[in-house]
């Protein structure tokens, strides 16, 4: 048996060079949160009578979205909260206030991309780091959940 000693660093113990780095790494990461989102958009469509029936979504360039759905929207005020994540807001409140399908997607994909942003963002990244325990080499290469 060997023993390799390593001494690592939290994120905001790298050095400037090595925090670009594992940021760097970090932004090549998919939008987290996108399993959530999409479950919030179906049970938004569910609620006002619609199915959603393709998609293709870039969270961070929202104008380059498509949305299908099908069916005819009812005219009903909704709960604002449909699934219990945060992105049922924009959807719900957009609705109650003006009935209208693209605005609701509009807001909602604004949203979305300003949390995958702040997600990619060295603030953002940082946070996560600190929650999930994870932790580098002197050179910022990810050493996840070490200890």
């Amino acid at each position: 048996m060997k023993t390799l000693e390593i001494t690592i660093y939290a994120f905001n113990e790298l050095s400037e060079k090595a925090k670009e780095k594992a940021l760097s790494n970090y932004q090549q990461e998919e939008y987290h949160w996108e399993r959530e989102a999409l479950y919030s958009l179906k049970s938004f469509f569910n609620k006002i009578g619609l199915k959603l029936k393709n998609y293709d979504i870039d969270w961070l360039y929202p104008n380059h979205n498509f949305i299908q759905y099908e069916g005819i929207p009812t005219n009903k005020f909704i709960k604002q909260n449909l699934t219990g994540y945060c992105m049922d807001y924009p959807l719900s409140k957009t609705w109650n206030k003006t009935r209208d399908i693209e605005q609701c997607l509009n807001s909602f994909f604004e949203d979305c991309k300003n949390d995958y942003e702040y997600q990619l963002s060295e603030e953002g990244f940082s946070e996560r780091c600190d929650w999930a325990e994870i932790y580098f080499d002197e050179k910022g290469n990810s050493i996840s959940n070490f200890v």
